[in-house]
Parts: structure tokens; C-alpha cells; sequence
């Protein structure tokens, strides 16, 4: 197997659903984190070999988000670019294939990442183009109807109903019996956690300032996340109404967030980065895939973090800090039981935070764990780690990495 090194990894802040990069469409935010991740490298743009970039909702006027990036970005249009889409690990997937193309000699070089902007997805007429002949239409919530991940086709085995991903926590909490106080304390954590990190400066070298254009041409530039809830505590979170279930514990403080992100890796061999006078930041050590049923996509990573230690014969013992993105509170909970015995430790989980402190732009957040890592380790001096997260209709992607 051949080395594959970091050579740069970045992202953007993480906008709040309606907030500072709501103005920026998916390409144009995209562009300045893959602009900086270059630029970072200091590598010329025309010898990257393919760009590869996960996203979820992809937007009807920017088609193959890769390749569009890539254009908007200044990479030369003979690079070629592909968009991936494994819902939530879609950013994570996009690492991992390319570093498949780069194992198997494919290339050397690739730009791996995903974006989102949940902020721009559209309301739809689904029957408009054949003709509405009478009444009234119904305009579709392409955003919502798209987080029901494909259950429309695949309901629920007992209900018969399609589930939005909301419910898929509920269903976790039925099936495990976490309590209220539970999944509250974790998402106090994350937002705790995720203020702290922004306090202390723990995401000033990982986040990318982007910059906003405002209607009259006054730009304004943002550089900070903006989903965390300063001062958050245990009787805010105890004040909210379950948001799916009318007797539920699921509320929109213990799940994750609608959000606007990017992130980018430039990952290469080993040799390149030597023949380009580069000194890498990580290694790639290992991957895994693993799957859950959909109606309880939740529990997912326990099997792809089973199949990565299967895989690179690592365990939580070798990894010193661990990222678990927190679609749910409940999720997160489901994830600690099934890996528990074999070492789940929370205290070196997430410890800037994660989904629910930071938000979760869904086709970005498996890059974005990556970044986050990658810079966590190297702030607190430490050297491996590993990052997983779960997806809708039961995916889940999971990598291993060690600082250089």
C-alpha cells in the first residue's frame, strides 16, 4: 500500500441555517476553502489529478458541484472533478475514493472535500412541468423531503410510513431507552465544547475566512462558527419541545444542526509531496465501511469502525482523539454502547464539539471531522486519530490518521 500524506486541510466557519453564508452558493463557498487548501500547499493547481467533492442537495444550476468548484476555484479545466454522494459521509467518501485512486496508481494527487449550503436548498412544484390543470399546488421542501433519505421508496418495516432523520433518533431512543437528561448532557457538552474551542483560538488555523459580498457590493467576511449557543446550560435544553414525536425526547437542542460548510484535504503520495518540496501534516493509516438498517441509520459507525480496526488492526487504545459526528444526541448515545466494549472512551470524543455544537452541513461534515482532527491533534501534541459518522439509509464511512 502505498503512503498517502496530507499535504494541507481546511474548512470554512459553519453557518448557521439563514446566517452569514446563506448569500453564497454552494460553488462560490466551496471555492475559497479549495482556493486556500492550494494555496496552503503551494502546489500548482494543473498537477492535482482529480478533485473529488461530496455534497447531498446538490443544486439544480451548479450540476457535478465538483466540477464547478474546480472551474470557480482557478483549477485549469483539464483536472478532472466528480461529485459523490454517500448522503452525510459523502465529504469522507470522496477522501477515501481518492485515496483508492491513488493506491491503485490511478494518480498522485488528489483534492478531496464536500460543501453544503442547507440555506439555498429550494421549495419545488413537483407536478408544474406537466401541467397543474386546476387548484391549488403544493410547493415541495426539497430540504426536508431530501433529510427523509430515500425512505419514501423504503419505509419503515413496522409503520409502513417514510421517516424523516429526526424520527430515526426517536427510534434509537425506543430500541436503547435513553432518557431526556441523557441526550441533553451530550449536546451540552458539544456546545460547551465547541464555545471553548472558539474561545481558546482551537479552530483559528483550520477555518478559512470567507468572504460575502452583500447586495449593494460591501463585502463582509466571516471567520468564526456561528451555530454553537454561548452560555448554553442543562435548563435551556430541559425548556425545548420534542421535535418529532409528540411524547419524544428528540429536540432540535440534542440534534444537529441545519448548516452552511466546506472543507478540503490535499492528500498525495508520500513521493510527491518530497518531488514538491511539501511537509506533509498526516498519513491516511486506514478506512472502513459498515452499514445499519435505514430506520436506524444512526448505529452505523459501529460497523465501519468495526470494519476499519478489522482492517488496520488499530484500536481505541492507539487513537487519542476520536470524532463522532453528532447527528443526534441519541445517535451518538447508540454509537458509545455498541463500541463500548471494545474501548469508546467520550472524554477523547469530540472535544471541540461536533453536529450538534457546531452544526452539520451534511455533504461537508465528513471532511470536516477530518480537518478537525487533524488540527486537534496537532494543537494538544498528540499524534493518531480517527474520525466516523453515520449517514441516511444506514452508511457509514470511517478513517484512521497519525500526524507527521
Amino acid at each position: 500500500m502505498k503512503e498517502i500524506v496530507v499535504a494541507s486541510a481546511c474548512r470554512s466557519p459553519i453557518g448557521t441555517f439563514g446566517g452569514s453564508l446563506k448569500d453564497l452558493k454552494a460553488p462560490e463557498l466551496a471555492a475559497q476553502v479549495v482556493e486556500s487548501c492550494i494555496e496552503r500547499a503551494g502546489v500548482d493547481p494543473a498537477l492535482i489529478g482529480d478533485v473529488r467533492f461530496g455534497n447531498c442537495l446538490e443544486p439544480a444550476k451548479a450540476l457535478n458541484i465538483a466540477r464547478v468548484t474546480a472551474l470557480v476555484a482557478g483549477i485549469p479545466w483539464a483536472v478532472p472533478a466528480v461529485t459523490i454522494n454517500r448522503v452525510c459521509t459523502s465529504a469522507m467518501e470522496a477522501i477515501i475514493s481518492g485515496a483508492l485512486q491513488i493506491e491503485t496508481g490511478f494518480t498522485d494527487v488528489v483534492l478531496a472535500g464536500g460543501v453544503e449550503s442547507m440555506s439555498n436548498v429550494p421549495y419545488c412544484l413537483e407536478k408544474a412541468r406537466w401541467g397543474q390543470r386546476l387548484f391549488d399546488g403544493v410547493l415541495m421542501d426539497a430540504l426536508t423531503t431530501g433529510l427523509h433519505a430515500g425512505s419514501h421508496f423504503y419505509p419503515h418495516p413496522e409503520t409502513g410510513k417514510p421517516y424523516i432523520m429526526g424520527e430515526t433518533a426517536e427510534f434509537l431512543n425506543e430500541k436503547h431507552g435513553f432518557t431526556r437528561e441523557e441526550q441533553d448532557t451530550i449536546a451540552l457538552r458539544s456546545h460547551n465544547n465547541a464555545e471553548r474551542a472558539t474561545k481558546d483560538g482551537d479552530f483559528a488555523e483550520e477555518i478559512v475566512p470567507i468572504e460575502v459580498k452583500g447586495r449593494k457590493g460591501k463585502v463582509s467576511v466571516v471567520d468564526k462558527d456561528e451555530h454553537f449557543r454561548p452560555g448554553l446550560t442543562m435548563k435551556d435544553l430541559a425548556g425545548l419541545r420534542p421535535a418529532f414525536k409528540k411524547d419524544g425526547s428528540v429536540t432540535a437542542g440534542n440534534s444537529s444542526g441545519i448548516n452552511d460548510g466546506a472543507a478540503a484535504v490535499l492528500i498525495m503520495t508520500k513521493e510527491k509531496a518530497e518531488e514538491f518540496g511539501i511537509k506533509p501534516i498526516a498519513r491516511l493509516l486506514g478506512y472502513g465501511m459498515g452499514c445499519s438498517e435505514p430506520h436506524l441509520m444512526g448505529e452505523s459507525p459501529v460497523t465501519s469502525v468495526q470494519n476499519l480496526m478489522e482492517r488496520t488492526g488499530e484500536g481505541f487504545d492507539d487513537w487519542e482523539l476520536v470524532e463522532l459526528n453528532e447527528a443526534f444526541a441519541s445517535q451518538f448515545l447508540a454509537v458509545e454502547k455498541g463500541l463500548q466494549e471494545l474501548g469508546f472512551d467520550r472524554e477523547k470524543t469530540n472535544v471541540n464539539g461536533s453536529g450538534i455544537g457546531l452544526g452539520h452541513p451534511v455533504g461537508c461534515t465528513g471532511a470536516r471531522i477530518v480537518v478537525t482532527l487533524l488540527h486537534a491533534l496537532k494543537n494538544r501534541k498528540m499524534k493518531r486519530g480517527m474520525a466516523t459518522l453515520c449517514g441516511g439509509g444506514g452508511v457509514s464511512t470511517a478513517t484512521t490518521w497519525e500526524l507527521i
